[in-house]
């Protein structure tokens, strides 16, 4: 298997636009689950919404860590499935740390480990 072929790329590419674009919804979903949750809260209790800071702070937290692992994801998958050679040594160092994601992402991280490391295979004479 020729794995310096441009088609391993884009096939990464598309994972890497699918999955971060799930990311991304679910993270739009559990903003506005905490936030009906937190008015919902408040309305019942009564309560000072200072009380209820921490899950700001929560949100906030889980927002910084879309914004810093998908969003860029986002980006390197739109950019391989378009040929940049940019993206490679980023798209290696995404596919590294994807293979904590058991079992998907470690599946991907391996992929884009073979992939992004594989050297040109040799003519025959």
């Amino acid at each position: 298997m020729n794995l310096q072929d441009p088609v391993h790329k884009k096939v990464i590419g598309i994972s890497f636009i699918v999955f971060s674009a799930l990311w991304l919804l679910s993270m739009a979903f559990f903003d506005t689950f905490m936030d009906f949750f937190v008015d919902r809260a408040m309305e019942e209790s009564g309560g000072d919404p200072d009380v209820f800071f921490i899950f700001d702070i929560i949100n906030s937290i889980f927002w910084g860590l879309t914004i810093l692992f998908f969003i860029p994801r986002l980006i390197l998958g739109i950019a391989l499935v378009s040929g940049q050679k940019w993206a490679n040594i980023p798209s290696l160092v995404y596919g590294v740390v994807s293979l904590i994601n058991f079992p998907v992402g470690t599946a991907l991280g391996i992929y884009c480990i073979l992939v992004f490391t594989a050297k040109k295979p040799e003519e025959d004479y």
